[in-house]
Protein backbone atom coordinates (compact mmCIF):
# COMPACT_ATOMS: atom_id res chain seq x y z
CA UNK A 1 0.00 0.00 0.00
CA UNK A 2 2.95 2.31 0.48
CA UNK A 3 5.55 1.21 -2.05
CA UNK A 4 3.01 1.06 -4.88
CA UNK A 5 0.52 3.59 -3.52
CA UNK A 6 0.02 5.23 -6.94
CA UNK A 7 -1.15 1.94 -8.51
CA UNK A 8 -3.69 1.39 -5.73
CA UNK A 9 -4.82 5.05 -5.83
CA UNK A 10 -5.32 4.82 -9.61
CA UNK A 11 -7.39 1.66 -9.22
CA UNK A 12 -9.52 2.72 -6.24
CA UNK A 13 -9.54 6.50 -6.47
CA UNK A 14 -8.31 6.85 -2.90
CA UNK A 15 -5.23 6.42 -0.76
CA UNK A 16 -5.37 3.09 1.07
CA UNK A 17 -4.25 2.67 4.65
CA UNK A 18 -0.88 0.87 4.77
CA UNK A 19 -1.31 -2.88 5.14
CA UNK A 20 -4.28 -5.19 4.90
CA UNK A 21 -6.63 -6.78 7.38
CA UNK A 22 -6.78 -10.56 6.94
CA UNK A 23 -9.95 -12.17 8.26
CA UNK A 24 -10.21 -15.96 8.58
CA UNK A 25 -13.71 -17.26 7.78
CA UNK A 26 -15.23 -20.68 8.50
CA UNK A 27 -16.47 -21.29 4.94
CA UNK A 28 -14.61 -20.28 1.75
CA UNK A 29 -16.03 -17.15 0.09
CA UNK A 30 -15.15 -16.94 -3.63
CA UNK A 31 -14.47 -13.42 -4.80
CA UNK A 32 -16.91 -11.57 -7.05
CA UNK A 33 -14.58 -9.33 -8.96
CA UNK A 34 -15.48 -5.69 -9.56
CA UNK A 35 -12.15 -4.76 -11.14
CA UNK A 36 -8.50 -5.84 -11.30
CA UNK A 37 -5.00 -4.53 -11.68
CA UNK A 38 -1.75 -6.21 -12.57
CA UNK A 39 0.18 -7.07 -9.43
CA UNK A 40 2.97 -4.45 -9.18
CA UNK A 41 5.25 -7.00 -7.44
CA UNK A 42 4.49 -10.24 -9.32
CA UNK A 43 3.89 -9.99 -13.08
CA UNK A 44 2.48 -13.54 -13.05
CA UNK A 45 -0.62 -12.50 -11.16
CA UNK A 46 -3.41 -9.96 -11.02
CA UNK A 47 -5.00 -8.41 -7.96
CA UNK A 48 -8.78 -8.87 -8.04
CA UNK A 49 -10.86 -6.32 -6.13
CA UNK A 50 -14.34 -6.66 -4.67
CA UNK A 51 -15.99 -3.60 -3.12
CA UNK A 52 -17.34 -4.27 0.37
CA UNK A 53 -17.60 -2.80 3.86
CA UNK A 54 -15.74 -3.75 7.00
CA UNK A 55 -17.08 -2.55 10.35
CA UNK A 56 -19.24 -0.08 8.39
CA UNK A 57 -16.37 1.43 6.37
CA UNK A 58 -16.09 1.22 2.58
CA UNK A 59 -13.33 -1.23 1.77
CA UNK A 60 -11.92 -3.56 -0.86
CA UNK A 61 -11.35 -7.26 -0.75
CA UNK A 62 -8.11 -7.93 -2.60
CA UNK A 63 -7.46 -11.44 -3.92
CA UNK A 64 -4.19 -12.22 -5.71
CA UNK A 65 -4.82 -14.48 -8.71
CA UNK A 66 -2.16 -16.29 -10.72
CA UNK A 67 -2.72 -15.51 -14.41
CA UNK A 68 -2.46 -19.17 -15.42
CA UNK A 69 -4.00 -21.06 -12.49
CA UNK A 70 -6.27 -18.57 -10.70
CA UNK A 71 -4.65 -19.63 -7.41
CA UNK A 72 -3.04 -17.15 -5.07
CA UNK A 73 -3.12 -15.23 -1.87
CA UNK A 74 -4.43 -16.81 1.30
CA UNK A 75 -7.22 -18.70 -0.47
CA UNK A 76 -10.94 -18.07 -0.21
CA UNK A 77 -11.04 -18.94 3.51
CA UNK A 78 -9.14 -15.75 4.37
CA UNK A 79 -10.59 -12.40 3.30
CA UNK A 80 -7.83 -9.83 2.69
CA UNK A 81 -9.20 -6.30 3.13
CA UNK A 82 -7.91 -2.80 2.41
CA UNK A 83 -9.53 0.48 3.40
CA UNK A 84 -8.71 4.19 3.17
CA UNK A 85 -8.43 4.36 6.95
CA UNK A 86 -7.48 2.12 9.83
CA UNK A 87 -10.39 -0.18 10.68
CA UNK A 88 -11.40 0.41 14.32
CA UNK A 89 -11.71 -2.57 16.65
CA UNK A 90 -9.97 -4.89 14.20
CA UNK A 91 -7.01 -6.11 16.23
CA UNK A 92 -5.79 -9.70 16.31
CA UNK A 93 -8.56 -11.96 17.61
CA UNK A 94 -11.34 -9.37 17.27
CA UNK A 95 -14.54 -10.14 15.37
CA UNK A 96 -15.28 -7.83 12.43
CA UNK A 97 -18.34 -7.35 10.27
CA UNK A 98 -17.86 -7.74 6.50
CA UNK A 99 -20.66 -6.77 4.09
CA UNK A 100 -20.55 -7.84 0.45
CA UNK A 101 -22.86 -6.36 -2.19
CA UNK A 102 -24.07 -9.49 -3.96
Amino acid sequence: MTEFAAAFREATGENLYPGTLNVKVTEPVPIREHFRIGDPIDRNQNLLFEICRVNGLWAYRIRPSNIQTGEGGHGDDTIELACSQEVPNAGHGNVVSIEFFR
